[in-house]
């Protein structure tokens, strides 16, 4: 369920939520007046979308671009900007642009400021759980983890999202992204000692219960990688 944050005037902003809302029970929106309030709540929740509705996109965007959310949406703004993506009039535009980008596999822009930092962080991880460093996998799973932890969005949708994602990235077909990763998780778990992989784990490391899915061992990558960056800043 997309969710999307309105940033600007309370009266303006009420309209784009009903008119956000309008286009499907799926969207929920929320508002917010300029400011510290905004710029809080970027930093505290997870918003698929956040529209700027005047010149909030001033206001807000050194304090974004200083010190981005952990979790960035994608910035719309009605008046374009540097650093957002900009121009949108209307709510259905603003959907169907957001759908554009979904297929195109871009990420927010604030993501992709994030994005070596989380990269840098992920190989870290990989090393330390001893992810066989022969395994093809190697070649994007440091990618593939700071996906996750830059645009958590991807994770709702594996197939049809992230592994996508990465294989164009990579030059691969999501099914080799999906099969290498699988590789990977079954040489790790086969090679890696159980007090190394508990570590990071925690009680979801169950011999008796065998390997993680992708999704579980990609949820607790993305867990540790956002601890870890949080303690950074």
């Amino acid at each position: 369920m997309p969710e999307c944050l309105l940033v600007g005037d309370a009266e303006d902003a009420r309209g784009w939520q009903w008119a956000m809302e309008n286009l499907g029970d799926d969207w929920r929106c929320r508002c917010a007046v300029p400011g510290d309030a905004a710029y809080g709540l970027l930093m505290a929740q997870r918003f698929d979308l956040c529209l700027m509705l005047t010149d909030v996109a001033e206001m807000l965007g050194p304090r974004l671009l200083a010190r981005p959310p952990l979790s960035p949406p994608w910035l719309l703004a009605r008046t374009p900007a540097r650093w957002a993506d900009g121009g949108l009039d209307t709510a259905d535009a603003i959907l169907q642009r957001y759908m554009d980008w979904e297929a195109a596999g871009r990420l927010p822009r604030l993501a992709l400021q994030r994005h070596s930092q989380f990269s840098c962080l992920a190989r870290g991880l990989m090393k330390t759980l001893a992810v066989p460093e022969g395994l093809r996998a190697w070649d994007f799973l440091p990618d593939l983890a700071a996906l996750c932890a830059v645009h958590p969005p991807l994770m709702a949708d594996l197939r049809r999202r992230l592994y996508p994602l990465a294989a164009r990235r990579h030059g691969l077909t999501p099914a080799v992204v999906e099969r290498r990763l699988r590789l990977a998780i079954e040489s790790t778990w086969s090679s890696a000692s159980l007090m190394s992989l508990e570590r990071f784990f925690g009680h979801s490391v169950d011999p008796e219960r065998g390997k993680p899915t992708n999704r579980e061992f990609l949820c607790r990558v993305q867990e540790r990688l956002l601890l870890a960056a949080a303690r950074l800043r």
